[in-house]
C-alpha cells in the first residue's frame, strides 16, 4: 500500500518541494466545493458538472506545482474559468477562487502576485453584478480571496529572502575558502621561497668544499637533506586541510552570479541519493580531479551564457545515469549555429574533459530555443 502512495505521490508532485505535503492538506477544503452539491440538489446534471469540475481543477492544482515561476497565471485563469462556470450551479464555487487567489503566492514576483489576486476580486465583482449573483457567493469569496491571496504573497517574499540569505551565507563560505587559499598561496610562496635559496647556498657552498674538505662538504649536504625534509613538513603544514574548488561551491556560485545578472537559475540532482547527503555522495562517484574540472566547465557553460546566450533562465541538472556522472546545462537563450560553438570557448571544455574519457554533446537550436550541454565523466563505483 506505501509502495502505491509513493508511486502516485511521484506522479503528482515533483521531489524538489520545500514541503513535500503542503499541497495535500491545502485541499481540505476543496470538498467544501462539491458535497453541497451533492447532499442539496436533484439535478443529475448538476452532479456531472461538479464531478468534472473537481477533476479538471485537481489537474490544473497538481500540473501548477511543475512550471515555473510566471507560467502559474495560466493554471489561475483556468481555475477562474471553472469558478465561473461553477458559479451558475452552486454558490460554493467560492471555493475556486478562493484557490486562485492562493496561486498569487506562486508568480514570477510579488506585483504579479498583486495584480492577479485584484484581478480575481474585480472579476468576481463583475460577475457577480452582471449575473446577479447572491451576497452569500460574492461576500465569502471577495473576503477570503483576498485573505488568502495577501497571505500567500506574504509568504512567497518570505521565503524568497529566505533563498536569499542562504544563498549569501552560501556566499560567505565560498568567499571565506578563497581567501583561506590565498593566504595558503602566500605562505607557500614565503616557504618556498625562503628554503630554496637556503638550499641553493648549501649546495653551492657544499660543491666548493668537496675538493678542500670532504668531511665540511658531507656535514653541508646533511644540512640540506635535514632542511629539505623539514621545508617538507611545513609545506603539508601550510596545506593541511586545503581542498580546491568543487562543484557544490561552483554551483553556488554561478546561482549567485546569474541572480545578479537577473537570471533565474535553478539546479537539481537525479540518483544521487538524499540532498542533506549530496557532497557525501559525489565523493562516492567523483574523484577531486574529475570534481574539480566540473567545476571549471560549469563555470565556462555560465561565463557563456552571460556573454552570448540573452537567457533569462537556465537550469541545472547533476545526475547519476548509465555510469557516469552527468551535468546537463540549458538555457533559453538565443542559440546558436553548433559548426560555429567552437569559437564560444567550448573547444577547451572537450579537451579537459577528452582527458577524462568522458563526453561533451552541445545542442543549440534556432533563435530563443536555447542550448543544452551535456558532460559526462565516469563515475568511480562500480555498476554505478
Amino acid at each position: 500500500m506505501k509502495a502505491w502512495l509513493k508511486k502516485i505521490d511521484h506522479f503528482l508532485l515533483p521531489r524538489d518541494l520545500n514541503e513535500q505535503f503542503s499541497p495535500y492538506v491545502w485541499l481540505i477544503y476543496l470538498p467544501l466545493f462539491f458535497v453541497p452539491v451533492f447532499i442539496f440538489s436533484d439535478k443529475a446534471s448538476d452532479f456531472v458538472w461538479t464531478i468534472l469540475a473537481t477533476v479538471a481543477f485537481l489537474i490544473a492544482y497538481f500540473h501548477s506545482f511543475w512550471v515555473k515561476k510566471g507560467k502559474v497565471a495560466w493554471h489561475t485563469a483556468a481555475v477562474v474559468l471553472i469558478g465561473t462556470l461553477s458559479a451558475f450551479i452552486t454558490p460554493t464555487a467560492s471555493s475556486m477562487f478562493i484557490y486562485a487567489a492562493g496561486f498569487a503566492g506562486r508568480l514570477k514576483s510579488m506585483k504579479h502576485g498583486f495584480i492577479s489576486l485584484f484581478a480575481i476580486l474585480l472579476w468576481v465583482v463583475f460577475i457577480t453584478w452582471r449575473f446577479d449573483f447572491q451576497p452569500y457567493f460574492s461576500i465569502p469569496t471577495l473576503v477570503f480571496s483576498f485573505i488568502i491571496g495577501i497571505l500567500n504573497i506574504y509568504q512567497a517574499v518570505l521565503d524568497e529572502k529566505k533563498k536569499e540569505l542562504i544563498l549569501s551565507r552560501e556566499e560567505t563560505q565560498r568567499l571565506a575558502k578563497v581567501a583561506e587559499r590565498e593566504r595558503i598561496a602566500r605562505d607557500l610562496h614565503d616557504l618556498i621561497g625562503h628554503t630554496f635559496s637556503v638550499i641553493t647556498l648549501k649546495a653551492d657552498l657544499a660543491g666548493k668544499l668537496l675538493d678542500k674538505d670532504l668531511e665540511k662538504a658531507r656535514k653541508e649536504i646533511k644540512q640540506l637533506e635535514t632542511i629539505s625534509r623539514d621545508a617538507l613538513s611545513q609545506v603539508r603544514e601550510v596545506v593541511s586541510g586545503y581542498r580546491t574548488s568543487d562543484l557544490l561551491s561552483e554551483l553556488a556560485n554561478a546561482k549567485h552570479v546569474l541572480a545578479s545578472m537577473s537570471i533565474e537559475f535553478e539546479y537539481r540532482f537525479e540518483g544521487l541519493g538524499d540532498k542533506e547527503n549530496i557532497e557525501t555522495n559525489l565523493e562516492k562517484y567523483l574523484d577531486a580531479k574529475s570534481n574539480k574540472e566540473l567545476a571549471i566547465v560549469l563555470r565556462e557553460l555560465v561565463t557563456n551564457i552571460i556573454r552570448h546566450a540573452k537567457a533569462d533562465e537556465v537550469d541545472a541538472v547533476i545526475k547519476r545515469e548509465d555510469g557516469n556522472i552527468v551535468l546537463t546545462v540549458k538555457d533559453n537563450g538565443q542559440g546558436f549555429d553548433n559548426q560555429e560553438h567552437k569559437g564560444f570557448g567550448l573547444k577547451g571544455i572537450e579537451e579537459r574533459i577528452n582527458k577524462l574519457s568522458g563526453f561533451v554533446v552541445i545542442k543549440s537550436g534556432k533563435p530563443h530555443e536555447g542550448t543544452l550541454s551535456e558532460i559526462g565523466l565516469p563515475a568511480m563505483l562500480k555498476g554505478a
